[in-house]
């Protein structure tokens, strides 16, 4: 199972065990705005209720029965409700005018007022349209809507609980979305997917830990690559020096160091300062050798 997966399950338990008659309605509203169609045309009123997961169309048909006395029947993952009360009685629960599809908020927000209920109805859309990334790959979690107002509504609901998403449109489609990795958590805390949580946070760490030591790792790799291409250019001025002039061509204390330097190609400023009597530090040895690269250099403008 995928991440996403394995939330939807933690949030799908969590969603059947809620007992208050207030968070239940919630989860019916919820439900009927984000898999729902409700069409109240004088000759053509009914309520059309279709999701893929056939668990969330068996929560609907508990929830009418519990909530608004209805009684429906399951085909291919859908409900439909055509009888004329049943549809009345939807479209009152969910906050519709007698007109059309046009969401009375003042309804809506009535309905779903207390911290639970907000927390089951974000859950409840989550379980139906929702997405969450495998945190190992990327933090990204996503609400895919059908209806800007209801998009407007959730993400309202949403930041009620200090939680940024932001909302784009894609082919007439709404997609709240959440890239970052503390908001992401956050969501997960409101809607209850705790386990999904304390997973999340794990590779979090996880990631954060792995990502230092390559940060390390790369630093230390880089100064390795720095010493060694800088010791490589020291050897080849005092092989210079060595071929056109010798040695002995140096005073005694740039001839010292470029003898180390020859004698130990691998070592550091400070290692070859240790090498002399007197030892002198990692600078002075810098010092000698840019006087060498110097002598070098002329050497190679004579030439």
């Amino acid at each position: 199972m995928s991440f996403s997966s394995d939330v939807k399950a933690e949030l799908l338990t969590f969603i059947k065990s809620l007992d208050s008659k207030h968070c239940k309605t919630a989860v019916l509203i919820s439900i009927i705005n984000m898999s729902g169609f409700i069409s109240l045309e004088t000759y053509d009123k009914f309520v059309a209720l279709h999701n893929e997961n056939l668990e969330i169309v068996k929560i609907a048909k508990v929830l009418l029965f519990e909530v608004c006395g209805i009684k429906t029947d399951i085909i291919e993952n859908e409900i439909v409700i055509e009888k004329e009360e049943d549809v009345d009685k939807i479209a009152v629960l969910v906050g519709l005018n007698s007109k059309g599809c046009i969401p009375m908020f003042e309804g809506f927000s009535n309905a779903i007022s207390k911290n639970c209920c907000k927390r089951a109805y974000i859950g409840m859309a989550f379980l139906c349209c929702g997405y969450i990334n495998d945190p190992n790959k990327q933090y990204h979690l996503e609400i895919n809507l059908n209806d800007y107002k209801i998009c407007q509504e959730l993400l309202e609901l949403i930041s009620d609980f200090k939680i940024e998403m932001r909302v784009i449109t894609r082919k007439g489609k709404y997609t709240l979305y959440c890239k970052e990795a503390e908001q992401i958590v956050d969501f997960l805390n409101v809607i209850s997917a705790h386990k999904a949580l304390l997973e999340l946070e794990n590779m979090r760490v996880i990631k954060e830990v792995r990502n230092n030591v390559n940060r390390i790792v790369n630093c230390e790799t880089a100064n390795i690559n720095r010493v060694v291409n800088t010791a490589i250019k020291q050897i080849e001025d005092i092989k210079l020096i060595l071929e056109l002039k010798g040695l002995d061509y140096l005073p005694t204390n740039l001839k010292d160091i470029a003898s180390l330097r020859l004698k130990y190609p691998e070592a550091s400023l400070k290692e070859l300062g240790e090498y002399l009597s007197p030892n002198i530090s990692k600078y002075g040895v810098n010092h000698r050798l840019k006087k060498i690269h110097n002598i070098a250099e002329s050497l190679k403008g004579d030439n």
